[in-house]
């Protein structure tokens, strides 16, 4: 109840007493778990600071009120605009003549609901406090009778030990997502309003980026990183805060270039002629989300950086709890059938590709944890890939290099040796991009950054401003893109480092090829190396029939009548010319995407106009493409790409054997 009281607080009243109830607010998460120890001083003592400030408050709302109702008419000591009102306003002291009921409850009733929910807590925890100690001494007196029962005690424990370590997969697994959520949290805050101040979550987006691409443990001293952008968070929220004052506000004016670029939004503005505050409508959804993003990552990376703490003190009495579990086991050493068991668990309990694991909780966390290894493993194809949908989607000169990293590592013989190679080259790269869109996503016009060029020149180079409109849907997807390339450059490094490492996998693997997630994942490959073909056929027709008939898409045509024909008239012919056929396709597809990316530029365009007549130009398959469909346009033949590339490098040789004749195999 602690929480909602302190932001109802907050919120519906701007004041120097509300700006307290906000620090009181972000103290909260710091108090650490909801223990004995903790209530009976922490939460306590909490609770206590903010019944009295609410008490005062509401007893200098009654002081300052009756000083008005006894100077007659009531009021007329106080008029608007003056210095003394605008600083009692600051405390939330106002007249209440000619107001309605809404502003009179906004005014006063904060306080009171703070001080009777604080008053109700108060007690309640007194009372929690008076049981607990009953029940203590209740427990400490049966502790003599409870010893006697000591064998089934074992057993009982036996029994609990077994149900706690059926989840440790699991636990491992909501470790990873806990970091997981971080980064996705941290994210939000930095993208949801591009400005100098986010810029520092943007900033702290990238080194978690980069130090998980490179395989570094987050320890002692991403913890410390961690505090330290909590406290920043709250100094960031208590600015936001601070900026709805009208003192403030005259400082650094609203809508300015500086309070645009530092992020400060004034959500509520005062006029001391009107006794309501003006909330602004004019504004975007980012700067009503903002304050939101900023206050939920606050909470969450409080909270992970109490719990870290909280462990490392738990850790500081390890020493003392082995030697009593040690005590303990010398107890039970008469029980080997129990140690056995115990140790069999234990091996179990840290074994992530444990195949025998009939629960359903065990096959979900293994078909889990195999999903995310094969995405892993073939975490260069989704590179490849994101680099094709980075450049189709971001038309630019400077995401062109992407497509032609793409269609270049795609036709190189080892296209996965050598996209791990340049994974930390096309990762770097790739924050280079996504922190030039953050600088350009700043809520400022085009005009005020003072290019060299115009505006469409400046977007062809893939610098694009949106002109005080929202950057987050840009620096979402790019960051998605941007995740997967740091997934390929982890998966780089950590091979890198297996081979300097005895392998061990060998058996592990052995293991996971009869479990349920291996059966499914070869009968999926069995069925994609059956049916992928009739994919990619269907892929070629699509893309000779679609849109007008040019000269590129006859050719496709012409290729799909040949594979038909060939097919009907020689099957061996067919075999042989199979993989050519595949390749050949792939080229020609990569000629013609680049060739229609690049048409897309002014200077390409003019070039060739000045060259070509435009109705030849048309004819081949050259035109230009509105920019707000220019990515659908691209998509089909980018997608045909995709296919033929998974045909021929992944389902090509098993399928060749399926299609093979008894009587080839003799000869073979």
């Amino acid at each position: 109840m602690t929480l909602p009281k302190q932001i109802l607080g907050t919120i519906f009243r701007f004041s120097f007493i509300s700006f307290i109830y906000g620090f009181l607010l972000l103290i909260l998460p710091w108090l650490g778990a909801i223990s004995k120890r903790n209530i009976r001083t922490r939460f306590r003592l909490l609770i206590l600071l903010t019944g009295l400030i609410s008490l005062l408050a509401i007893t200098s709302q009654i002081i300052f009120q009756s000083i008005l109702l006894a100077n007659k008419p009531y009021g007329h000591t106080l008029d608007n605009c003056t210095k003394t009102t605008e600083i009692l306003r600051y405390f939330g002291l106002e007249r209440l003549d000619n107001s309605n009921a809404i502003r009179v409850l906004r005014l006063i009733f904060p306080d009171i609901v703070i001080f009777a929910i604080s008053t109700i807590c108060f007690f309640v925890i007194r009372r929690t406090l008076i049981v607990l100690r009953r029940r203590q001494s209740e427990i400490q007196s049966s502790i003599t009778s409870n010893a006697i029962n000591l064998s089934p005690s074992i057993d009982s424990s036996t029994s609990t030990t077994h149900k706690r370590i059926s989840w440790p997969r699991l636990l491992s697994i909501v470790r990873r997502i806990r970091l997981f959520i971080q980064f996705i949290i941290v994210g939000l805050a930095a993208f949801v309003y591009p400005s100098i101040i986010n810029s520092i979550y943007f900033i702290f987006f990238l080194i978690i980026a980069f130090v998980w691409s490179l395989s570094i443990k987050f320890g002692k001293k991403f913890a410390f990183v961690r505090a330290s952008l909590v406290i920043y968070t709250g100094m960031h929220l208590l600015t936001l805060y601070l900026y709805q004052f009208t003192f403030f506000q005259e400082a650094l004016p609203p809508l300015s270039l500086w309070s645009n670029i530092t992020g400060l939004t004034a959500i509520v503005t005062n006029n001391c002629t009107s006794s309501e505050p003006y909330v602004a409508t004019n504004l975007t959804w980012n700067d009503y989300v903002n304050p939101c993003a900023i206050l939920l990552l606050y909470f969450y990376f409080a909270f992970e950086t109490n719990r870290a703490f909280f462990q490392r003190k738990v850790r500081s009495n390890t020493t003392t709890i082995q030697s009593l579990e040690q005590q303990s086991l010398v107890v039970t050493v008469e029980r080997p059938d129990i140690l056995e068991q115990n140790s069999r668990s234990l091996q179990r309990r840290w074994s992530f590709e444990q195949s025998g694991d009939q629960t359903w909780q065990g096959r979900i966390i293994f078909v889990i944890l195999s999903l995310l290894r094969v995405l892993e493993r073939q975490s260069y194809l989704l590179s490849l890939i994101a680099m094709l949908a980075w450049s189709i989607t971001y038309h630019s000169l400077l995401t062109l290099i992407f497509l032609l990293w793409a269609c270049l590592l795609w036709v190189l013989p080892n296209s996965r040796k050598w996209c791990l190679r340049m994974s930390p080259f096309f990762t770097i790269y790739g924050g280079i991009l996504l922190i030039l869109q953050y600088i350009t996503g700043f809520t400022i016009s085009f005009d005020q950054f003072k290019f060299g060029y115009d505006r469409r020149t400046m977007e062809q180079i893939g610098i694009q401003t949106n002109d005080y409109y929202p950057a987050f849907v840009p620096l979402l997807v790019k960051s998605l893109y941007m995740m997967i390339f740091c997934l390929t450059f982890r998966q780089y490094i950590n091979e890198r480092r297996s081979l300097n490492i005895p392998s061990t996998e060998g058996h592990r693997v052995s293991i996971s090829a009869n479990s349920y997630a291996g059966r499914l994942g070869r009968w999926f490959i069995s069925f994609l190396t059956k049916y992928w073909i009739f994919v990619s056929c269907g892929m070629i027709l699509l893309v000779s029939i679609r849109g007008t008939v040019v000269i590129y898409r006859i050719i496709y045509m012409i290729f799909y009548l040949f594979f038909i024909l060939s097919f009907q008239i020689s099957f061996g012919f067919w075999r042989k010319t199979a993989s050519t056929f595949h390749l050949t396709i792939i080229i020609y597809s990569m000629i013609i995407l680049i060739g229609l990316y690049i048409y897309q530029f002014e200077l390409v365009n003019e070039f060739l106009s000045a060259k070509l007549s435009k109705e030849l130009l048309a004819s081949i398959g050259l035109e230009v493409v509105p920019s707000e469909v220019l990515a659908v346009r691209l998509l089909t033949p980018s997608a045909f790409l995709i296919v033929n590339i998974m045909q021929l490098y992944y389902f090509h040789a098993e399928w060749m054997k399926l299609i093979t004749m008894p009587r080839e195999f003799g000869l073979m």
